[in-house]
């Protein structure tokens, strides 16, 4: 075996370093190259683009608008309104502009939705300068959430797609946002309904909303209602009682609608309360009595059937005074009866449970 000299250099790496010297000059003339192209580029002119022309064009024909408004209009409008005119036209001519830049990969449904939010801020502005005046307050704060709520109607139903799991979505999410949009334009606005269109009471009002409520809930768990299962484990199956737990929180909700419809009037505030704890009591223990067969086969179930039978105490206990004694006394004095009897409730539950764990640290566990 030859040693190689410090002094000596192999065949291989000759070759290596003769290699890596060539790819360097290669990628030195590419540069010199690119950087010759780049400066001929410069000096040569660059066309402009249709785009370019048209976004020009809109803002002159602004411009053009704006001085006619000026001119032969302004007159008869106040500063701010004729603000608002100027302002919204060039929103106008923004919005052309944003439809001609955004690109055409990005599909019709980016540029719809940048015309939305243009136009749901055009809308505002003109709704607040000319007609906010014919309304009140809350009136104007429904309207303007309720647009608000439309431009994201649209664009859930652009975006989400129509088919499949999706399509549920879309159907979900569409009767959420309309059920929105219901409420924050009804519940200003009921009462100038009540005055023109068809007299109501303050409880059936509360049964049109809890009534709208329901037609939301059903519509939006209507795509998923098949597909409701609970997996727990292979050897007990839940069975419908998903489903029927929902029909039992439906039946309930219906049975409100309907008391506060027909009856609610002939009763008073509290007895109404009262009819609405009960009502909520036996929702519960149906809903109790449904699900108990299947958690004892599986070997489970409550905790401390002594805390839910307080419960259950509790609230018939605050019905019986909400329905007979309650209005004897004015809300400060109903309300600290409330919380009386929830102290009292919780001192024997704490007392229950204090005297459970004594039993179970005086057990013997020295075997």
């Amino acid at each position: 075996m030859k040693p190689i000299d410090d002094n000596e250099t192999p065949d291989d790496f000759t070759d290596e370093i003769d290699e890596i010297t060539a790819d360097v000059e290669e990628e030195d003339f590419d540069i010199e190259i690119e950087i010759k192209r780049k400066r001929k580029s410069r000096g040569g002119v660059r066309r402009t683009t249709g785009k370019e022309y048209g976004t020009l064009l809109s803002f002159i024909a602004w411009m053009a608008f704006t001085i006619i408004w000026l001119f032969f209009f302004a007159s008869g409008y106040g500063l701010i309104e004729n603000i608002a005119v100027v302002f919204v036209a060039f929103l106008v001519v923004g919005a052309a502009s944003a439809l001609v830049w955004i690109p055409r990969h990005e599909g019709l449904r980016v540029k719809a939705s940048a015309i939305s939010g243009i136009g749901w801020i055009v809308f505002l502005i003109l709704w607040i300068v000319f007609a906010q005046g014919y309304f009140g307050l809350y009136e104007n704060i429904g309207i303007a959430l309720a647009s608000l709520l439309v431009v994201g109607l649209l664009n859930m139903l652009l975006h989400v797609p129509g088919h499949g799991d999706e399509g549920g979505a879309r159907i979900s999410g569409a009767a959420g946002i309309l059920w929105l949009i219901f409420i924050v334009l009804w519940l200003p606005f009921s009462n100038d309904f009540a005055t023109t269109v068809y007299f109501i009471t303050f409880y059936q009002n509360l049964a049109i909303i809890l009534g709208s409520f329901l037609l939301m809930t059903f519509i939006v768990i209507a795509p998923w209602f098949g597909k409701m299962q609970i997996s727990v484990n292979e050897s007990i199956s839940v069975g419908n009682r998903p489903k029927g737990t929902l029909g039992i929180f439906w039946g309930w909700l219906l049975f409100l609608v309907v008391w506060l419809w027909f009856m609610a009037d002939t009763y008073t505030a509290n007895q109404n309360v009262a009819a609405v704890l009960l009502s909520f009591a036996v929702f519960c223990g149906i809903v109790m009595a449904f699900w108990l067969p299947w958690a004892r086969k599986r070997g489970e179930g409550p905790e401390s059937w002594f805390s839910i039978g307080l419960s259950f105490t509790w609230v018939i206990i605050l019905t019986i005074w909400f329905w007979f004694f309650a209005d004897q006394f004015d809300a400060y004095q109903n309300f600290a009866v409330f919380l009386v009897s929830l102290l009292v409730i919780a001192g024997i539950a704490a007392g229950a449970q204090w005297k459970k764990y004594r039993d179970f640290e005086a057990m013997d566990w020295t075997d």
